[in-house]
């Protein structure tokens, strides 16, 4: 079983690295680049397609590593189709920056495909005692969909630095790789390997001075992934649901960072979606820190949260 999850890995990390150069001529044929603003940390264009390798490399990894298990998990086709969605819209975000209204809906459309194909969360932990509460049909499917679109979002907004959204969901997915594992969630496991391998080959092309962005494109697509694979990871037991929890503990940075942007611009008067520079890491590099040193503080931040994960699995 754990071989699966090496080949999920290396077969990712392998075409992560030889897509994402393609991506870069790809993004400077088509004209998806992202170009200097005052909001923006760099001062020359940059191709921003790479979310293009990151999607293209988990699911080949993801593929490989399933054929291998001979095991597809209930509802793939449905999250498959949500991931082909938030790519598309990612690419025309990045292309021609759509509205906010605009990108939320087709979010929305992305989480309502596996919703519907049946991937839903179904009962949570009782917060007033012991054991769980079901939820009703309407109550699951408003949960399941909202956890899709925070999420998606959660990792687009902290993606404002070079190697940043990269480097946190690499260590996020690895993290719950391992976790999947010791659950036997073994074509989970390997799924988020590929997510890890598919952000392992990309690092050395994004990180600081980045050759290309992964775009809405890329960290759309991996706030996606995550949730949904959280979820695929829950629906089979009542055990299974600590992976769903821990999901939301290893990306507590961005899940916070984002919860703080909303409350913000909400207590300001500002729309939820118009964008800031606000977020943390604009205030470490306000507060001294270069690029490299930001990315790295927050590097650390994601390890405390995904040790804090294991810990407590391991003490449970």
């Amino acid at each position: 079983m754990l071989t699966s999850l090496a080949l999920a890995f290396l077969v990712a990390t392998v075409i992560s690295i030889v897509v994402t150069p393609l991506t870069i001529r790809w993004a400077q044929r088509f004209g998806i680049v992202a170009r200097p603003s005052s909001r923006k940390i760099h001062h020359e264009p940059v191709p921003s397609w790479g979310g293009i390798a990151l999607a293209t490399a988990t699911l080949f990894g993801t593929a490989v590593s399933w054929l291998l298990l001979k095991s597809i998990p209930d509802h793939a086709l449905g999250v498959l189709l949500g991931l082909i969605t938030i790519v598309v819209v990612g690419t025309l975000d990045d292309r021609s920056s759509l509205s906010p209204k605009t990108k939320l809906l087709g979010q929305i459309i992305a989480a309502v495909l596996p919703t519907a194909f049946g991937l839903r969360i179904a009962f949570i932990n009782n917060p007033f005692g012991e054991g769980y509460i079901f939820l009703a049909t309407w109550q699951a499917w408003l949960l399941t969909v909202f956890w899709i679109v925070a999420l998606t979002n959660a990792l687009n907004l902290i993606d404002g630095l070079d190697g940043l959204a990269a480097g946190v969901s690499f260590f996020a997915s690895l993290t719950l790789a391992f976790l999947a594992a010791g659950q036997k969630l073994f074509p989970i496991a390997a799924a988020f390997a590929a997510v890890a391998g598919a952000c392992m080959g990309f690092l050395p092309y994004n990180f600081h001075p980045a050759r290309v962005f992964m775009g809405d494109t890329g960290a759309m697509a991996l706030g996606y992934l995550f949730a949904t694979l959280s979820i695929m990871g829950a629906v089979k037991s009542v055990a299974a649901l600590s992976l769903f929890f821990m999901t939301g503990m290893v990306l507590a940075y961005p899940i916070l960072d984002t919860a703080f942007a909303i409350a913000r611009r909400w207590l300001k008067g500002r729309p939820i979606f118009s964008a800031d520079r606000e977020h943390l890491h604009h205030k470490l590099l306000d507060s001294g820190f270069d690029q490299r040193q930001a990315v790295l503080l927050l590097y650390a931040l994601t390890l405390v949260f995904c040790l804090l994960a294991l810990l407590l699995v391991k003490g449970a």
